[in-house]
């Protein structure tokens, strides 16, 4: 037997050693180094020549897996045998790893390790092996491996290898106190060990109890927190910010600490979302939890944060909790953070687990100790004001753990790597009875054939050959919808197969996992939106949950509701698309209803569940500020699939003593059974007609679908004629109540009970279609129905108007007289007031009435109103010579002026007046529209014969929108633009850099856009 240390072996970093043991040679780990000013790989070099038979991954960390790539590269056909767990971990690791790369290539000029395919390609070699058990692999056919959890973070393995020729563990890196996402270690099951290759990352520290520094650490961010100050805790994404989010929520749930925002971020959140997949390999608690589908990683009080401008808004916010990586500050969002925050005197960072020396984290440490004043993060000099401290959280056994750790396995020889040189000569004084050796990189150890036992006869261990999945079951055939379940049946011959990825589905079907291939795989399952055999996984892309794969509990079916659709009865009468957020104790999901739908309850018991529509879309899933809008448009669309179908027809095709799914009902009623809409307008038409349809089983029963049959009294129902739907006047006036609640001068609103047609009753009807242009369009987008407005102002508000704007020292005699045909008010009055005050007035009505005010006053004139303030396009433009001076009528001059301007975006309504046959033209942008729109607009009057005039009001909401559309990548506005209309200039606060050509690029384009100016005023913060 011999081994050599390729790497890792005197030091933290780059850990790889390969073994030759029954003439087969066998490679552990293959990682790179943090530490930029070392080489970053293992001396892969001395693999030259060898036949490597087997690679072996102990964990997901970087310092483990970063090198297997290159590894891969050197043996493309060997396989790669690791936990499950550990081999979807490496995916999101592996991607974040080659992010970075790319990052330092723009930033730094410094040539990656290596491209995107060959991570692709390695991926498709690695294959599961379970933990805590022993077998034979046909690779190996004489060596027996032996397993067991190693602690430290998920999936984390040590793994033993039995020959005639000898017997070796290699540790891996181990935790032996359990921690909250994982148990502790335990040594593999083994009868002898020759050599023992042991982790000594901290054989020089004993470790303080965890529970008290636990909560020394909950108690130091809730102090700094009343402080008025943010806390920023770098960790390592895998393991340690779990541990951390963990921590903190129970230390709130249990009333230590009082409440605080904890936000998370960068590689942090992705393996939050990824722990969801790996149940088996965390502690019981957290299993129960995640197969009754909660969400252990998102508390009430915990955010993700997805980009740079939700960072600005933390720091610019209350204090809070940041959990972010990297770890040592060597990059990512924590030096981001760290870099703003290092200034601060009312911040904290705090750092809780290993530190490479030369590392800006330990850096920090040193500067806490008095030992220096400033820093170096994100390549900037930062002044630290700070506070700083360090928590002893570690992931790795200490000194006396490792001792006992070896004492049970009892081997012949132990080597210690992974640790510097005081951690290794420390440990070595602590294990006794065995030889100890402190290898260095690249060193070779020759064991020879020992006796098998000291003194007693060996029990021959029963070991199985491991199940292995099955290739290229397709032969040659491509992958097709009605092959899903042939492929189902396939990867159930591995009954521990859970969570399975579309590689892997590729190799059983092809035989080869190529981008091609895995593509189709993934294209063919996203057409079964029932999931019947592999359920989606949102957490980690291309994986997806094997039904009937150890599911113990009919809970199971509920654990992959979180981010669908789902069809509720949210009361007897009344059903509804809903986004299923969270599932909560007490058998209940917590859910959020379409836009416009008002219930009070957002929490709902298994059993509302009526059916499941499908997985929601990626653009729900991007913002969850858009689920609700999205999902009222979803209702609209199925509405209008609703009322063409017949639900006497679609129990006409049915037979009386069988049962459908959805998707099978959706088919018989000639629509989609992958389309979200038509399976929600099917789902609804089967809730609306409970005499033609029953639900015969729930989501809970069966194969985690509902089915349906025909109703006892089907055959008597469809004797009865078939009448059309009911308009929901409820859910109506809900959605008139989101989009028109505000509105003071709407004073009645009206549906046809039949048809659901909207009704809208405004005191000022002409001022109405143009105040709120947008509200009415979107109120007729999301019901679906006609919208209209009643013609007729209210006589009452008018002349209670027309008093409001009566000049200083003039009063109303008696009632006003009404003149709708030229939309005219006249009033007499009593009192004088100048011309300039009168002309005030009557603007001042026109503006908030759209009708004209005319004033009577003693032995004077009539004052004549005066037309709204507009902008002429051409002071000269005439009516055309094609039309032989006639004018068409108002209709037709309105459908040729629509119809000439409908793709026009800031355009917000066209109205006449009959009297000067005058088309009045109102844009949001009006000082820019005569000229972007002259052409336009001279062929209307043209067509028409009429004049044409444009409203020059400027649209406020319209303009404050372009501002903050404006502003450059960045920069975000900290507060309502300000308008000032006396210069044409919009101001703007913003938060943020930005150059001086940004800015200035920016100024043209709203320049372009509006024909107003816009002043930005950046807003400097002390960080």
């Amino acid at each position: 037997m011999q081994v050599i240390f390729i790497g890792g072996a005197s030091g933290v970093g780059a850990s790889c050693v390969a073994i030759q043991l029954a003439h087969q040679w066998i490679v552990v780990d293959a990682g790179v180094r943090v530490d930029h000013k070392a080489d970053p790989l293992p001396d892969l070099a001395l693999l030259e020549g060898k036949d490597v038979r087997a690679i072996f991954v102990t964990h997901a960390h970087a310092d483990h897996i970063g090198a297997l790539p290159l590894l891969h590269q050197a043996f493309p056909t060997t396989p790669i045998f690791t936990s499950r767990a550990t081999a979807l971990l490496m995916e999101v690791m592996l991607a974040d790893a080659l992010k970075i790369m790319t990052r330092r290539a723009v930033e730094e000029m410094e040539i990656p390790l290596y491209p995107e395919t060959l991570v692709s390609s390695m991926l498709t070699r690695v294959r599961p092996i379970p933990v805590g058990e022993s077998f034979t692999l046909s690779e190996l056919p004489t060596v027996t491996i032996s397993t067991s959890r190693a602690g430290h973070i998920a999936g984390a393995m040590s793994v033993g290898f039995t020959a005639s020729d000898g017997a070796i563990v290699v540790s891996g890196d181990i935790s032996s106190t359990p921690q909250r996402t994982v148990q502790g270690a335990v040594p593999p099951a083994m009868e002898r060990c020759d050599l023992l290759i042991l982790e000594s990352t901290y054989g020089a520290r004993l470790h303080p109890n965890r529970q008290a520094e636990e909560l020394r650490l909950a108690q130091a961010v809730a102090e700094n927190f009343a402080r008025g100050g943010h806390t920023l805790i770098p960790c390592f994404g895998l393991g340690r910010g779990q541990e951390l989010l963990l921590l903190l929520q129970s230390a709130q749930e249990k009333g230590q600490v009082p409440h605080f925002p904890i936000y998370v971020d960068g590689l942090v959140r992705r393996v939050c979302s990824t722990y969801q997949l790996l149940p088996e390999a965390l502690t019981p608690t957290l299993q129960r939890q995640i197969r009754k589908g909660y969400l252990p990683f998102a508390g009430r009080n915990v955010t993700f944060v997805r980009d740079e401008r939700e960072r600005l808004r933390i720091l610019a916010g209350p204090p809070a909790c940041i959990l972010s990586s990297s770890g040592m500050l060597t990059g990512g969002p924590s030096a981001w953070y760290a870099a703003r925050l290092a200034g601060q005197p009312n911040a904290s960072i705090l750092i809780t687990g290993y530190q490479d020396e030369e590392s800006p984290g330990k850096k920090l440490l040193d500067l806490a100790e008095q030992r220096r004043d400033t820093l170096e993060l994100n390549g900037q000099t930062v002044q630290v004001a700070c506070n700083v401290a360090k928590y002893s959280l570690s992931a790795h056994a200490d000194g006396s753990e490792l001792a006992a750790y070896a004492a049970a396995l009892k081997p012949r020889q132990v080597a210690l790597v992974h640790g510097d040189a005081d951690a290794r000569a420390a440990l070595r004084a602590l294990i006794a009875e065995t030889d100890v050796i402190l290898p260095q990189n690249g060193a070779s150890l020759d064991i020879g054939k020992q006796p098998l036992t000291r003194g007693k006869p060996v029990r021959k261990q029963q070991v199985a050959a491991l199940t292995t999945l099955p290739a290229n079951i397709g032969n040659g055939k491509a992958f097709e919808a009605e092959d899903i379940d042939l492929l189902w049946d396939a990867i159930c011959q591995v009954s521990t197969m859970r969570i399975v990825t579309a590689r892997e589905l590729a190799a059983v079907w092809y035989g080869e996992a190529t981008e091609e291939t895995t593509a189709q795989i993934v294209d063919i399952l996203s057409t079964d939106i029932d999931q019947r055999y592999f359920v989606r996984q949102s957490a980690l892309e291309e994986a997806y949950r094997v039904r009937g794969q150890q599911e113990d509990e009919p809970e199971d079916i509920f654990s992959e509701l979180v981010g669908q659709l789902l069809f509720l009865q949210v009361r007897p009468d009344i059903s509804k698309v809903v986004f299923c957020k969270a599932i909560e104790p007490g058998a209940t999901i917590r859910v959020q209803f379409p836009k416009g739908a008002a219930f009070e309850r957002t929490r709902y018991p298994y059993s509302a569940i009526l059916d499941l529509i499908g997985p929601a879309p990626q653009e729900m899933l991007d913002g969850s500020q858009t689920i609700g809008a999205e999902l009222a448009e979803l209702s609209r669309q199925a509405r209008r699939i609703r009322r063409k179908l017949s639900a006497q027809e679609l129990a006409r095709q049915c037979q009386e003593e069988a049962t459908y799914t959805l998707s099978e009902l959706c088919t018989l009623a000639g629509l989609s059974p992958n389309t979200l809409e038509e399976r929600l307008a099917v789902a609804k038409l089967l809730f609306l007609n409970p005499n033609l349809f029953l639900q015969r089983s729930t989501l809970l029963e069966e194969d985690g679908q509902a089915r349906y049959g025909l109703a006892p009294e089907w055959q008597e129902a469809l004797e009865e004629p078939e009448t059309s739907e009911a308009p929901d006047s409820e859910w109506l006036q809900s959605v008139i109540e989101t989009h028109l609640g505000h509105a003071p001068d709407l004073y009645r609103r009206g549906i046809n009970p039949e048809t659901g047609e909207i009704t809208l009753y405004f005191y000022f009807p002409a001022f109405a279609w143009e105040h709120y242009a947008q509200e009415l369009a979107a109120l007729a987008d999301e019901t679906g129905v006609a919208v209209t407005l009643n013609p007729h102002p209210h006589q009452g508000a008018l002349a209670e108007k027309a008093v409001a704007c009566l000049p200083e020292g003039v009063k109303a005699l008696g009632g006003p007289s009404f003149y709708f045909d030229r939309s005219l008010l006249v009033q007499e009055c009593s009192g004088e007031a100048t011309p300039e005050a009168i002309e005030q007035a009557n603007t001042a009505f026109y503006e908030q009435t759209r009708w004209h005010l005319e004033l009577h006053l003693p032995s004077k004139q009539p004052v004549i109103p005066v037309a709204p303030v507009v902008v002429s396009v051409s002071t000269h433009i005439a009516t055309s010579s094609k039309n032989n001076g006639k004018a068409v009528n108002p209709t037709e001059a309105l459908r040729i002026a629509r119809m000439s301007l409908r793709d026009v975006p800031d355009l917000m309504k066209i109205g006449t007046e009959d009297g000067t046959r005058t088309l009045l033209f109102r844009f949001s942008f009006p000082e820019i529209a005569p000229k972007r729109y002259a052409d336009r607009l001279t062929a209307i009057a043209e067509q028409t014969g009429w004049n044409i005039r444009i409203h020059g009001g400027v649209h406020q909401q319209a303009l404050i929108e372009a501002a903050q559309r404006a502003l450059p990548a960045g920069l975000f506005s900290a507060a309502t633009p300000s308008i000032r209309q006396s210069n044409h200039e919009v101001g703007v606060t913003a938060l943020g850099e930005a150059t001086e050509d940004a800015l200035e690029q920016a100024r043209v384009r709203f320049q372009e856009e509006t024909g107003w100016s816009l002043r930005i005023e950046i807003k400097t913060r002390t960080w």
